[in-house]
């Protein structure tokens, strides 16, 4: 939809976009038609998609028009009576009202949930949560697209020894290999947002360094070593590792992880 459009649907809805629900739409076409594209490239079959904060329906239509099925979450009901009223007449789209975060703790929602690819403009409020709970789903998704804050994105695909690295990297990159796709003007959007966004995408590793049961636990252990970044392993883990946490690898944290759990 162009800025345009979306100005006059939301006009004559008296709808206006609530910071709290980190509501800033997509207006550029050709990028929201870029990100789809990243997002179904060499995958197939690219479906089922999950989307989390479909807003207008930018991104959705797109992957409609792709004639992939796709689920959308949406908390906002005001939102979510005009994404019916487009998309609803499309048996491939299902929308979900409510909470996202709730969404996806639901036992039910969870059993059935199988997207092959996540795709959305994550609300900056709540992005990491979001994809942390999107990657806690018993059968986690294939590919990965997002557009977040670009500080956000930098920290997804952070490496070792930079600022940005930090348990979320580690987590993350266990799990997918990351890239950067593109950094986004804050002009693209409506209303226009005080920072600077990142479109990145991440693929699930063939061969992930921790097993997926044991992956809650390892991630714990991640997050205790990075509580005191100044200080050595062996003082916070207590593990025979004079490194700071942030001069660990992926890999590196791999081993540190078997060595703890071998020492008992």
């Amino acid at each position: 939809m162009t800025l345009t459009e979306i100005r006059r649907l939301l006009d004559e809805r008296g709808f206006r976009p609530l910071a709290r629900f980190g509501q800033n739409f997509l207006h550029d076409q050709n990028l929201a038609r870029a990100i789809v594209l990243e997002a179904v490239a060499e995958l197939y079959p690219a479906g089922p998609v999950l989307e989390v904060g479909p807003g207008l329906g930018a991104l959705t239509e797109l992957v409609l028009e792709a004639g992939l099925e796709i689920t959308a979450l949406e908390i906002d009901r005001g939102l979510a009576a005009i994404l019916r009223e487009r998309l609803g007449g499309n048996p491939a789209f299902r929308l979900v009202e409510g909470d996202a975060l709730e969404t996806l703790a639901d036992p039910a929602f969870r059993a059935e949930a199988r997207p092959r690819l996540f795709l959305g403009n994550l609300p900056y409020n709540i992005s990491t949560p979001l994809l942390v709970a999107v990657l806690a789903l018993p059968h986690p998704p294939e590919r990965i697209v997002l557009t977040l804050q670009k500080e956000v994105a930098e920290r997804l695909a952070a490496r070792p020894g930079t600022p940005a690295y930090g348990g979320l990297s580690v987590q993350i990159q266990c799990g997918y290999a990351v890239r950067l796709v593109r950094t986004l003007p804050p002009s693209v959007f409506y209303p226009v947002p005080e920072v600077d966004s990142a479109v990145v995408r991440l693929d699930r590793l063939p061969s992930p360094p921790i097993p997926g049961e044991e992956a809650q636990a390892f991630y714990a252990f991640v997050k205790k070593g990075f509580s005191q970044r100044r200080k050595k392993l062996s003082n916070t883990l207590g593990i025979a590792d004079s490194r700071r946490p942030e001069e660990l690898s992926v890999a590196d944290w791999a081993a540190a992880w078997a060595g703890w759990k071998a020492q008992g």
